[in-house]
């Protein structure tokens, strides 16, 4: 199985329908269209979205070196900056390391055949999906993703612990398995949490919004902070809304899309849409092996992402990322 290499035509935002006769960007642009189109302010009464320019562009630019970048930079948009200039600003290339992933996944593959879907066009299709989802919270004007990151996974992890150890130098310096501490620190945790999460949706000017955030002592783990400017736009995403998000594009995707009977394969042939959905998921990184099976070990059918739907049923996702939005 091959991938059709995408071309680089170094298209500019301007020029955004350059690429609307892209063969290999048609899944890009039905999806793009239903979830990022460009604001009529910017293009009169065209339906149209830049996001499927931009993706173009970041995938020609995570094959280069920061130098070559560069120069391709250079080369479309000339003006006087030094390299050094232009590394400022922080970048955060294409992810595009679960292609063999994607590719050796026969059961996969068979149910993306069994839609009738073109390999190549999906394979863009999943990895503009993938970004357009990391580009929200990848602000540097927030909290850093690692410190934060880490917090969500403790939070989340000390609701399923039974004991809890720390270590000094190497060595056990406290370890305890009552109950009542471990729910009283997820208390304390949660309560951190979800203050943090009011002082960022609340509707305060930039002033008061850094005034709370001194109050709970959080200064010290934002990154910037003199320009807060943007505060109240920039999320963090756990996984779970990741997933969410996710699913809700590819069902949409789907939505008018019937798989057919594969005679030529022997194996049974997964047909079902949350189960395409769910390997897909699987195949970014968003879960384990768990995602990938459709029958669990005690052979009943994977129930994991309808479940998480259901969860998710009425809350709304943030509109707002620094890349894909203008």
């Amino acid at each position: 199985m091959i991938i059709e290499e995408l071309q680089d035509r170094k298209a500019l935002l301007h020029e955004f329908d350059l690429l609307r006769d892209e063969p290999l960007l048609e899944y890009v642009w039905e999806v793009a269209l239903e979830f990022n189109e460009a604001p009529s302010t910017l293009v009169g009464d065209v339906k149209t979205s830049f996001a499927p320019t931009i993706f173009a562009n970041r995938y020609a630019e995570s094959k280069l070196t920061d130098e070559e970048r560069y120069a391709r930079h250079m080369e479309m948009y000339p003006k006087e900056e030094s390299f050094e200039e232009y590394m400022e600003d922080k970048y955060k290339k294409l992810d595009t390391s679960f292609k063999d992933k994607f590719l050796s996944n026969q059961d996969l593959q068979y149910t993306i055949e069994a839609f009738g879907l073109d390999v190549s066009k999906l394979w863009y299709l999943l990895l503009f999906v993938h970004d357009y989802i990391e580009d929200f919270g990848s602000s540097k004007l927030t909290l850093l993703d690692t410190t934060w990151q880490e917090l969500n996974k403790v939070n989340t992890k000390l609701e399923e612990a039974t004991q809890i150890m720390l270590k000094k130098n190497g060595r056990k310096s406290y370890e305890t398995e009552r109950k009542d501490i471990m729910k009283l620190l997820k208390t304390a945790l949660d309560y951190y949490v979800n203050t943090y999460k009011n002082i960022m949706e609340d509707d305060l000017t930039e002033e008061e919004r850094l005034e709370k955030l001194k109050g709970i002592g959080l200064l010290n783990y934002i990154d910037d902070w003199s320009h807060l400017v943007n505060l109240n736009i920039n999320y963090h995403l756990d996984p779970s809304h990741k997933k969410w998000y996710f699913t809700k594009i590819f069902l949409s995707f789907l939505k008018n899309r019937k798989a057919r009977n594969l005679p030529h394969v022997k194996k049974m042939v997964s047909t079902d849409k949350y189960m395409f959905i769910s390997r897909l998921i699987y195949t970014v990184g968003y879960h384990g092996k768990e995602y990938n099976k459709e029958y669990n070990e005690k052979g009943n059918k994977n129930r994991m992402l309808s479940n998480l739907l259901r969860k998710y049923n009425n809350e709304e996702f943030p509109t707002i990322a620094s890349r894909y939005y203008i």
